[in-house]
């Protein structure tokens, strides 16, 4: 027989049993779809993780003692926090072997202010003489220097380079805008010169016409810290709490594995669940294609009588059973996208509080991730029917025809 004349008939097949048809197609969809969805969530969680262990720079984050949740926070949802410590602890770190380069930084929040569009957004001081965290990610900027008086905001935030805004009640500039990055602690906020912070605390506090900043002069919240290359960061660690009294120093890269361990404990049923469907419509599949050689015995008998040999037998179980699992994998990445980018916001926006950094993966690693799915989907039935339509094979064309009348 020819390939033609199989997938005719493989077709009409389908169309014989429809409803049983529809019910397996439906079948391997959902199962596609689970593990498309529990890819896609794995993928867009360690993508969010490595991003913001890329994007921070540094191989420590050292805050003060009792607030080593409150600073992951601050990286992982870019949630606004209010932690301090003295000043004077960057030159004590910066001084200790192994140390290559340190950075203070400040967090604070803002107000919402009508007039300028802001929604509540976090507010961090850096200093940009030392800063190696903020500046290298720059998209657009203004074509000058930086000033005391300017300030870099996330992609997320409503303005542009040259927009004046107000901040506390003080006259501010937007600078530049950072790279999209789908992290909270980049995209929402607001990089403000560390002095100009503090100044901007001192004047909340001789004006009571705008809301209060609470910060002195003395104080950061976290300094980052880039190791020298032949240091390890748990060297630098022990270092680093031994000789500084009072700080946690937190290895960024403990930050990913501790979001690797949540997903695990959080999804990693889904993968389970996942693994349980495939393999229950596996035996499904081979059920229903047992039933069905049975149930057309003597079709086969005749097939085989005009000419077909036991190969084009065997192939046209198969074929049928990939059409299905085929129809069904589509349907179910599709369904499965279609849902992700319908509540693409609201999805983000769970991880997000769940302190989970979440980015969606590039449209490369969807392709990837779909087609990884797909064939899994087409698997289901080439597994499914391999025994059915071996043993179609062994039916010889008379005994066929008369088992079937």
């Amino acid at each position: 027989m020819e390939k033609l004349s199989l997938t005719y008939v493989a077709r009409k097949n389908i169309k014989r049993k429809l409803f049983r048809s529809i019910a397996l197609i439906l079948a391997v969809g959902i199962a596609t779809g689970a593990l498309f969805s529990s890819i896609l969530i794995m993928k867009s969680v360690e993508r969010g993780s490595k991003t913001a262990v890329s994007m921070l720079g540094a191989d420590l984050m050292v805050a003060p003692t009792g607030y080593e949740a409150a600073a992951r926070s601050s990286l992982l949802a870019g949630e606004p926090q209010t932690f301090y410590m003295d000043r004077s602890i960057e030159e004590k770190i910066a001084k200790i072997d192994g140390v290559e380069k340190t950075s203070s930084q400040v967090y604070a929040e803002t107000s919402s202010y009508p007039c300028c569009g802001f929604r509540k957004s976090f507010l961090v001081g850096f200093d940009p003489k030392t800063d190696f965290t903020v500046m290298p990610w720059l998209n657009k900027k203004l074509d000058r220097p930086f000033g005391g008086n300017d300030v870099i905001i996330g992609s997320e935030i409503p303005a542009y380079p040259g927009f004046t805004t107000y901040v506390h009640g003080h006259e501010l500039t937007i600078w530049g805008t950072l790279h999209r990055t789908g992290l909270k602690y980049f995209d929402n906020t607001i990089f403000i010169p560390i002095e100009t912070l503090y100044k901007i605390a001192e004047e909340t506090r001789l004006n009571s016409n705008v809301a209060p900043l609470e910060i002195n002069r003395n104080q950061i919240s976290v300094v980052l810290v880039k190791g020298e290359e032949k240091v390890r960061p748990d060297v630098l660690e022990v270092r680093i709490e031994g000789r500084v009294p009072g700080v946690i120093a937190i290895p960024v890269e403990s930050v990913v594995h501790t979001v690797k361990i949540q997903v695990s404990s959080l999804f990693g049923s889904l993968f389970i669940l996942s693994a349980v469907l495939w393999v229950a419509n596996t035996l499904m599949i081979s059920a229903i294609f047992s039933t069905i050689v049975s149930e057309r015995q003597r079709e086969l008998g005749i097939l085989r009588a005009i000419g077909a040999d036991r190969n084009a037998v065997f192939r046209l179980i198969i074929l049928e059973a990939v059409i299905l699992t085929s129809i069904g994998g589509i349907l179910g990445i599709a369904s499965g996208q279609l849902i992700f980018l319908a509540f693409k916001n609201s999805i983000t926006s769970s991880f997000t509080s769940l302190k989970i950094p979440y980015i969606w993966p590039s449209a490369v690693n969807i392709l990837m991730i779909s087609l990884l799915s797909f064939i899994s989907a087409v698997s289901m039935g080439v597994f499914g029917a391999i025994y059915p339509a071996f043993n179609s094979t062994k039916m010889e064309p008379y005994l066929a025809i008369r088992a079937g009348e």
